[in-house]
């Protein structure tokens, strides 16, 4: 079945935003932290030109009262502007830093598939992901190590069967001969098992030619 088929009953898998916890939400408060540092300090600069504005005109009192009154209102707004901005701005650093984690953890996925002795399904990043270039070129050295295992196989299995034609003449040849067997075989598993494993992330499988 092709990826991205759906099957009746089957749950959708949910999109994480938070890939990397730590990573993102670090980065989201330092935005966020950074435009509510930007709105405080215009508000300050904004309310001491007001302030120095009404002390010229010198107001009766109950103007006075009337501006105190729309001064809170002011304030409030202000401060609740302030608020949503530094709230969009954490959501805008999620968003980028999802971006970035989200290759970063697929990539980690991939090279723990590869320490197991396996070789993973890749696939290409989601439209707007960053580190495509770096990506690509994991890509491809993992396409280049396992054309490099097909050809140490290769070249073993040929090794084993000259071997095997001289075993009549050397027996003691037989224990390096299961061996070498072995190791063939061991490769050729790496090669063919697929990674049942599903990258948690949702991406397309890219056109490569089996090896």
């Amino acid at each position: 079945m092709a990826e991205g088929t759906a099957t009746p009953g089957a749950a959708r898998p949910r999109r994480l935003f938070l890939i990397d916890r730590a990573f993102q939400l670090k980065y989201a408060l330092l935005m966020a932290g950074a435009g509510l540092a930007v709105a405080i300090a215009f508000g300050l600069w904004l309310h001491q030109t007001h302030a120095q504005a009404i002390a010229l005109l010198a107001p009766d009192a109950e103007t006075r009262a009337l501006i105190e009154r729309s001064d809170r209102l002011l304030l409030a707004a202000f401060a609740g502007i302030a608020a949503l901005l530094a709230a969009a701005l954490g959501l805008l650093g999620i968003v980028i830093t999802h971006r970035v984690a989200g290759p970063v953890f697929v990539m980690g996925h991939y090279l723990g598939i590869l320490a197991q002795g396996r070789f993973p399904r890749m696939r290409t990043l989601r439209r707007g992901d960053e580190l495509k270039a770096l990506f690509d070129v994991f890509i491809e050295a993992v396409g280049t190590l396992k054309l490099r295992e097909a050809r140490h196989a290769a070249v073993l299995e040929d090794a084993i069967e000259r071997m095997r034609a001289a075993a009549a003449r050397a027996p003691e040849l037989a224990p390096a001969i299961e061996a070498l067997a072995a190791a063939a075989r061991e490769r050729r598993e790496a090669l063919a098992v697929d990674d049942p494993e599903l990258t948690p992330m949702a991406v397309a499988a890219p056109r490569r030619a089996a090896s």
